[in-house]
């Protein structure tokens, strides 16, 4: 039913999204599919050689790799620049499956904070936007 699955991933915060990189290595399980981690970084100048994107890139490809050989799952990373500094992060992670063809995604979400009452959340935005099937994990 799905061929490939994308998993927005927080490099910072690994180890709250359990419960969906699990749900995630399940389905492309059942589903003999391949997994797209993505993250979503800013795209800052730096004075180094090495700029954030790369070295975003290399964390997320050795956390791909990781996990992709303890399941025996194959997972491929994706880092994709915030296109806009003020704009729900939300919009990139759709652009990122488009990108990668992607026909899930799979993303944790938080409990709602007061914030999310004034700002629109992660997920909410993707699962409102997606043009397809996202499923939120809590």
């Amino acid at each position: 039913m799905y061929s490939r699955i994308l998993v927005p991933v927080d490099m910072d915060n690994t180890d709250k999204l359990t419960k969906a990189i699990t749900l995630a290595i399940d389905t492309a399980k059942t589903n003999s599919a391949a997994l797209i981690f993505v993250d979503v970084v800013d795209a800052v100048p730096t004075t180094s050689r090495t700029t954030e994107g790369e070295k975003m890139a290399d964390r997320l490809t050795a956390f791909a790799d990781d996990l992709g050989k303890t399941h025996g799952v194959d997972i491929s990373a994706h880092v994709a620049l915030r296109s806009d500094l003020h704009l729900n992060v939300g919009a990139d992670i759709i652009t990122a499956a488009k990108d990668t063809g992607c026909d899930l995604i799979v993303m944790a979400s938080h409990m709602p904070g007061m914030k999310d009452y004034f700002l629109s959340s992660n997920a909410g935005h993707v699962a409102s936007h997606a043009p397809v099937s996202v499923y939120v994990v809590r």
